[in-house]
């Protein structure tokens, strides 16, 4: 068997002590000749990784500074000890992940495996396909490196670093780079680790470039961004440098040319041109350039080469609640469901419509109000119900949002030969799935059950609770059951109102004197004249005197509710 070796190091290296790793038996399963190969063609710096000495629990508090106080070297050796745990139980989970994956190929993991991952880990839907991507990369294209993380000798930080590095290569890299990998020992510092491990994905990376192919095509892209300031959004551009540069010179040229026309048009009193919100027009000014590109960006006109684009299939919904807009409560608007608007953000934009669209809900549970069944395809009604009702895939732990791409479904089958005997056409037998949910319910690897609609009080007619959905994942019978989004505005109402109440009943019981310890007053006689009315009387007509069994001033309502 062949070794690792490398000459002796000097008396000046900094790496004097390494472990031997029999580089024909790694882990205990031999390295294939291409492994081999590729070790014996990296540098020798990425091949053979030195550590001064071993670094061992043992004298972890001689090394961290704490040798002569032993309470702080016991807690070193303890968070030592949690670190090992720590690493074996990653291991257990990488393990247990990859088992799951049933289809073919880790990397082709189906939305089942997803549906039963995400459960078993409660995430979501994207953040369990990750994980089992990661498990399968671990499992299958790293064992040898997983091996020494299951058994305590490699930290889980460590391991979790290989993974996110090599997340870009190809599954052939990573098993290269799992075989350099294990002979490296983990007694050099961290800060070495990542040098090391970044130069030798990259040195994989070049080698996957084919020798005979051009420079790799850069990105040309536009996505979504996160941003982290309530009520905006962002969108990246990516692209070549010069394509980007020529762009954004365009862009701000116009900007300054516009801007330089209004601050004309400002001087000589003319019309303000590509004034689009009046801010120039407000401020005597002209408007920030920052503002202008902006516009100049968003309302921009596509040019399709004649392809006729279909008209948007949904409107933009924007959902405000109603005490929002009239300024008395600021309960946040809603943006498709999923995105908290400011009240003053909220105010601006439905200010700015022409048009508004009432959605009823329950008055106290704010869940929305069922339309009536139709035939087998949903109106344009109830698709944008179902949109408010769940902004995202009705598949739990699913977050692809049903604005973008999404098909309406019925939970019960609608039997076309004979729509009598099969689910009907009506919001509580309909939900929108994402395509690829929609295929794996077709499939039956998917089985929702629409169940009774809850109500929320005690008696029928007390409100109508949000609707629920019982999911069967799988074959094994594995069950979840979600539930339908409710309007958040009308909860928060109920909320303020019914402590305007509380305080109103507990301040009057705080003012009413204590009831005397007497006996109860006798009857009254029978009254001689009819009734009156409970209903307070108004005040009295310009001229008349006030009722004599009444004094003046006294009302039953004069400390009334705060609302």
């Amino acid at each position: 068997m062949s070794t690792a070796t490398s000459t002796p190091a000097s008396a000046g290296d900094d790496d004097t002590h390494r472990s031997d790793v029999e580089r024909s038996d790694i882990g205990g399963t031999p390295l294939e000749p291409a492994a081999l190969a590729f070790l014996d063609s990296i540098p020798s710096r990425l091949r053979v990784v030195r550590a001064r000495a071993a670094r061992t629990r043992e004298d972890l508090p001689a090394r961290s500074g704490c040798e002569e106080d032993m309470r702080l070297g016991e807690a070193a050796q303890r968070v030592w000890d949690a670190e090992t745990a720590s690493a074996r139980a990653l291991a257990a989970r990488l393990r247990a992940l990859a088992a799951l994956i049933e289809s073919e190929g880790g990397d082709c993991a189906d939305d089942v495996d997803t549906l039963r991952a995400a459960m078993a880990l409660r995430v979501t839907h994207g953040v369990a396909h990750r994980e089992l991507l990661a498990a399968h990369r671990a499992v299958d294209q790293l064992p040898r490196t997983l091996a020494r993380l299951e058994a305590g000798a490699l930290p889980s930080w460590w391991f979790q670093k290989v993974l996110r590095e090599s997340e870009d290569l190809g599954d052939e890299s990573r098993r290269l780079l799992d075989a350099a990998l294990t002979a490296w020992p983990a007694d050099i510092p961290v800060e070495r680790f990542l040098t090391l491990l970044r130069a030798l994905v990259r040195l994989l990376a070049e080698r996957e470039k084919e020798p005979s192919a051009p420079e790799e095509a850069l990105p040309r892209e536009v996505e979504l961004t996160p941003d982290g300031r309530a009520g905006t959004g962002a969108a990246s551009l990516r692209g070549p440098i010069p394509e980007v540069l020529a762009f954004w010179k365009r862009l701000d040229e116009t900007a300054h040319a516009i801007q330089a026309a209004q601050r004309s048009a400002l001087r000589e009193g003319t019309e303000i041109p590509y004034d689009l919100d009046g801010i120039a027009s407000a401020t005597q000014r002209p408007v920030p350039l920052d503002r202008l590109r902006y516009d100049l960006m968003l309302n921009a006109e596509f040019d399709t080469d004649g392809v006729r684009v279909p008209a948007p299939r949904f409107r933009l919904n924007v959902t405000v609640p109603v005490f929002t807009l009239l300024g008395l409560s600021d309960a946040p608007g809603m943006l498709e469901g999923t995105i908290p608007l400011p009240p003053a953000v909220a105010r601006e934009i439905a200010g700015g419509e022409s048009v508004w669209y009432r959605i009823l809900t329950d008055a106290c549970t704010g869940a929305f109000l069922p339309l009536p069944p139709d035939r087998y395809p949903p109106t344009q009604a109830m698709l944008e119900h179902l949109r408010l009702r769940s902004s995202a895939c009705a598949v739990p732990g699913c977050t692809r949002p049903v604005s973008w791409a999404s098909e309406a479904d019925h939970i019960e089958e609608f039997v076309h030969t004979d729509p009598t005997r099969g689910g009907r056409t009506e919001l509580e037998n309909l939900h929108l799935l994402c395509w690829q949910h929609h295929q794996a319910k077709t499939a039956g690897d998917l089985d929702p059950t629409r169940l009774p609609v809850p109500v929320s009080g005690p008696e029928p007619g007390e409100g109508r609770g949000p609707g629920r959905t019982r999911w069967r994942i799988g074959t094994h019978g594995e069950q979840v059951i979600t539930a339908d989004d409710i309007d958040l505005g009308t909860r928060l109402a109920v909320e303020d109102l019914d402590r305007a109440w509380r305080a109103f009943v507990d301040r009057r019981t705080a003012s009413s004197p204590p009831p005397a310890q007497t006996p109860p007053p006798p009857p009254p006689p029978p009254p001689t004249s009819p009734a009156r009315s409970p209903i307070p009387k108004g005040p009295p007509a310009q001229g008349e005197p006030a009722a004599r069994d009444e004094e003046p001033g006294s009302s039953p309502y004069e400390d009334p509710p705060p609302f």
